[in-house]
């Protein structure tokens, strides 16, 4: 197979040459090393080809096709700086390297939250009068973010954001999928640690495999609790990852990686001592409960797991329904929100989509309030600044869901907000962002005393 992709790879790179004015082309050796460093972008891996490029850069660091592919490496990595570096030297080695250079440009731009010089140059490609119209219409698309990003801006809402803590991020690892119970006194999220069970890092990524992990608030640090793997059967050696925590804290939604992503369940009973508390009204009851230990999770069942990919579940707080992400087909887009009741405590009805909450684009996590009628969700559609976006929407008395409203900046930025979720008062909610200090997502917490988003009521 990699010999098939390779091959692919270096036509690829020669026909698409072709399209390029004056480009400088390596010779021998080294055009080879550039055909394979090719490949390894056709196969994703970006610092694979990095690491073949900057050999090469030693000593052809004015070769205009080497800084673009350089560029291309870096947007794909997200990391806008040093693509725009790579960008002007390219340009200034041909100005006409590649009929992308400007929508490349304009998106580095957008990485580095320069909005003004992204539409410079997106309006510098549209100039074009040759595009395609596939070409003309995404960078009218991301134009339109580019200004709604501005217009975002300079209508901050009121709320604040800080890190979730240190009991819950760390300085190394990822922290995402944050899930918290309705009172806000428990949460479970996903990490990627080296005391993951099995203690072993996965091929794909060389990152540690995910393992999910728990934490309680803890009045005395008036903070979250140093987070520990979660008690019980739920972590495996392979990925495991937490989707949502059940408003009352006895069920558990985790993802594996089989059958191109299923949805699974876990299910806890209180201990002794945790339900004393909880009945004295003790302040350690939060802690008791953490320690409670969970049951191997089993799978929801061919009616919400598909044979696709299938994630992101959340379920309302009177166990009706569940709200997740699947790729299957019949949607709108790549992934999408879909929905299904339930039959009885294990089975559930077959899952239908929810067409007014989807785009042509990815969605991606869903939330459904305490109010089981407000839905909060992440999204590349729609109104939307760049990157994944958290929108809400309510359903109303006919069952018909609200245009999907943009939850604002600073709660969205140009960068993927995603795994909104949400206490029962509508006080306090979590979200994952991606660091810009280590690159890796981090847990956010935005206190949204004064921006209401929900009314504190009774689940229906």
């Amino acid at each position: 197979m990699r010999t098939i992709i390779l091959l692919s790879a270096i036509i690829l790179y020669v026909f698409g040459t072709q399209n390029t004015a004056s480009a400088q082309l390596l010779g021998g050796p080294d055009k080879i090393k550039m055909m394979q460093a090719k490949a390894s972008m056709t196969e994703e891996d970006y610092n694979g080809a990095l690491r073949i490029y900057r050999a090469l850069y030693t000593e052809h660091g004015t070769d205009g096709m080497l800084n673009y592919r350089m560029a291309e490496c870096y947007l794909a990595l997200k990391q806008g700086q040093d693509a725009l570096a790579y960008l002007q030297k390219a340009k200034e080695a041909d100005p006409a390297i590649d009929k992308e250079l400007e929508y490349n440009t304009a998106l580095a731009y957008r990485m580095i939250a320069d909005q003004e010089n992204a539409i410079v140059h997106l309006n510098a490609y549209l100039a074009n009068d040759k595009l395609a119209k596939f070409d003309k219409e995404k960078a009218e698309t991301l134009k339109a973010k580019c200004e709604a990003t501005i217009k975002m801006m300079s209508e901050p809402v009121d709320v604040v954001i800080t890190s979730a803590g240190a009991g819950i991020n760390t300085d190394d690892n990822h922290e995402y999928h944050p899930s918290v119970t309705a009172d806000g006194k428990i949460m479970v999220f996903t990490s990627r640690r080296s005391d993951t069970e099995g203690g072993k890092r996965y091929d794909g990524d060389d990152d540690w495999y995910e393992d999910v992990y728990i934490s309680y608030w803890s009045d005395s640090l008036k903070g979250w609790a140093p987070a520990v793997p979660i008690p019980g059967a739920i972590n495996t050696e392979g990925h495991d990852a937490n989707l949502s925590i059940s408003p009352d804290g006895r069920q558990l939604f985790t993802f594996r990686n089989q059958n191109a992503g299923d949805i699974f369940v876990s299910k806890t009973r209180m201990n002794k001592n945790a339900s004393e508390a909880v009945a004295d009204g003790s302040p350690d009851a939060a802690r008791l409960i953490s320690l409670n230990r969970w049951s191997k999770a089993y799978s929801l069942g061919a009616n919400v797991n598909s044979g696709y990919f299938d994630s992101n579940a959340s379920v309302s707080a009177d166990g009706k329904y569940i709200y997740f992400i699947s790729e299957r087909p019949k949607g709108k887009g790549n992934g999408d929100i879909w929905m299904s009741r339930a039959v009885s405590t294990t089975k559930w009805e077959s899952a239908e989509n929810i067409k007014e909450l989807n785009s042509i684009e990815d969605e991606k996590s869903v939330f459904i309030a305490s109010d089981g009628k407000t839905v909060f969700f992440s999204s590349k559609g729609h109104s939307n600044m760049g990157g994944y976006d958290i929108f809400m929407s309510v359903r109303g008395e006919d069952g018909v869901w609200s245009e999907p409203k943009n939850l604002g900046y600073p709660i969205n930025t140009p960068g993927d907000e995603v795994d909104f979720t949400l206490t029962a008062d509508g006080k306090t909610a979590y979200y994952s962002t991606k660091s810009s200090a280590n690159g890796k997502f981090d847990i956010m917490m935005i206190d949204l005393s004064k921006y209401p988003l929900i009314s504190a009521t009774a689940p229906k």
